[in-house]
């Protein structure tokens, strides 16, 4: 008898929690402040669509259609809304004012167990780690840093004649083009390069960095599954795939903190004013931390290569494409027109060059190297014109966002002239009307834009403007779709990118 009620017990209290979670779902779906906003209807109820569809590594294609289908604000969690209007990235990503509050970051996204420019969440202190990193990468810290960028960017050109032109076989240009840029910002952050072009294979560490992306992507997934906890947890003791990410993250903590050591070594008066010497100089002793700069330096290493290097993949991927030939020949008519010798090619000279600038601008309007928008807090106020009770999850996708029609017109074709002065038939007042250029935002803006952007600009202006000086170059048959291969885990996840380089015709270098 006593088991009969045990058992009965058992069977109401399971009764009860499926009738309050069939209640719950049918206040999620007519009656949350949400509800009236359209959306996947599993989302609406759990966290479970937005998990499954950004560890599946396709978030921007199939935010991108969930956009398509419900129009520009999606309920894509229980208590989240992803937007795609322009306004609406101003609102949520720009600087407070007067009679506008700050979307605070969402811990949802930002809290990964450290803290740095790029996690901190607290606005006061990301204030002060700014404040104390900026000079860096004022105008004056990056005309000293350039000889670094030149020196790196003319040993890669050096060894793709030697490895690739020489030999006539294709190189895989996002594993190259990866080495460029680590081994740039090895050099800026810790005053040694990681040799990857000169020893033409990845550095241990970034081999380790980059492999630890899907694990990340799932990191960040805790705090909307609370399951996810305990299995990160428990997955190394199961799974040798886990055990070996968990050793290989340990590794690299290992090492980012023996490199910023060793930097912290050299004091602040290094050869070069990059990113440590104003903290080493004027930081106080906290700043100072072996920890606290360890951990700047995770984000400067990640942030400042892994970018760059997909932003410079897409735009040799466009250029080499056969639909894009015209760019191609544009781009190489105004790079080789300009400077006379291959060494005459500097930062302040390539800027001034603006085709070569469209030519970027569209590759990061086409791929942004961050597509997905960042979640923000609501402190109850409009988005876009629409009240966000406090408390709600915001964000805007820039994939979304770049490839819609209403703010890019043919979203979907590369085409570098859309950001140039009218063409014929569109001229005005003297030639100088411009075309109603598209918004983008790959650096992000406000308080929170990207602190490397300037050194970044200077990074992809002089290694597109001398590659394409030095060499003429095709994309090998079978190469795989850069658009559509791409996989996003926090950072996007490269196919490779098989590109035939040959010296261009009557434009010799003294470099190698």
């Amino acid at each position: 008898m006593l088991g009969y009620s045990l058992y009965s017990l058992g069977g109401v209290l399971l009764l009860l929690v499926v009738l309050y979670r069939l209640g719950y779902c049918v206040y999620l779906l007519w009656f949350h402040h949400l509800s009236k906003y359209p959306g996947p209807k599993l989302a609406a109820i759990s966290e479970i669509w937005y998990v499954k569809t950004w560890i599946s590594g396709e978030w921007p294609r199939k935010i991108y259609e969930a956009h398509r289908k419900y129009g520009d604000i999606v309920r894509i969690a229980p208590n989240e809304l992803s937007f795609r209007t322009p306004q609406s990235f101003k609102d949520l990503y720009g600087p407070p004012s007067k009679t506008r509050k700050l979307f605070p970051k969402s811990e949802r996204f930002y809290d990964m167990g450290t803290t740095n420019l790029a996690l901190e969440m607290d606005p006061e202190e990301h204030a002060k780690q700014y404040k104390l990193f900026a000079p860096a990468f004022r105008t004056s810290a990056l005309r000293s840093q350039e000889h670094v960028i030149q020196e790196h960017v003319d040993l890669l050109v050096s060894q793709i004649r030697r490895r690739g032109v020489s030999t006539g076989e294709a190189l895989n240009m996002a594993l190259w083009l990866e080495w460029l840029t680590f081994d740039i910002i090895g050099e800026l952050t810790f005053g040694e390069s990681f040799h990857a072009v000169k020893e033409t294979r990845s550095h241990y560490w970034v081999t380790v960095l980059l492999g630890f992306n899907y694990g990340g992507s799932l990191v960040a997934m805790r705090h909307r599954l609370s399951i996810l906890g305990p299995i990160l947890r428990w997955a190394p003791v199961f799974s040798k795939a886990a055990e070996e990410t968990t050793r290989g993250l340990e590794q690299h903590k290992k090492l980012t903190i023996e490199k910023t050591q060793k930097r912290i070594a050299m004091g602040p008066s290094h050869k070069t004013q990059d990113f440590f010497a104003h903290a080493l100089q004027h930081g106080t002793e906290e700043e100072k931390e072996l920890k606290k700069l360890s951990e700047q330096a995770m984000i400067f290493i990640t942030a400042g290569a892994e970018t760059n290097a997909h932003a410079l993949g897409s735009t040799m991927w466009f250029l080499a494409h056969p639909d894009y030939a015209h760019c191609m020949k544009k781009l190489q008519d105004e790079v080789r027109g300009t400077f006379a010798r291959y060494e005459d090619i500097t930062g302040d000279r390539a800027a001034q060059l603006p085709y070569l600038q469209a030519v970027l601008d569209e590759a990061l309007r086409m791929v942004p190297p961050a597509p997905a928008g960042p979640p923000r807090v609501s402190p109850g106020e409009t988005v876009d014109g629409v009240y966000m009770p406090a408390g709600t999850y915001v964000s805007t996708d820039l994939w979304a966002l770049h490839h819609d029609e209403r703010n890019v017109e043919r979203p979907w074709e590369f085409d570098p002239s859309r950001w140039l002065v009218a063409g014929e038939g569109e001229e005005g007042e003297a030639g100088t009307k411009r075309r109603q250029r598209p918004f983008t935002a790959p650096f992000s803006m406000g308080p929170r834009m990207c602190i490397g952007i300037n050194l970044a600009w200077i990074e992809m202006r002089v290694a597109l403007a001398k590659m394409v000086y030095a060499f003429d170059w095709e994309i090998e048959e079978g190469c795989p779709n850069w658009l559509t291969e791409n996989k996003l885990y926090v950072l996007w996840k490269k196919p490779k990118l098989m590109i035939k380089l040959k010296d261009a015709s009557g434009k010799g270098s003294s470099v190698g």
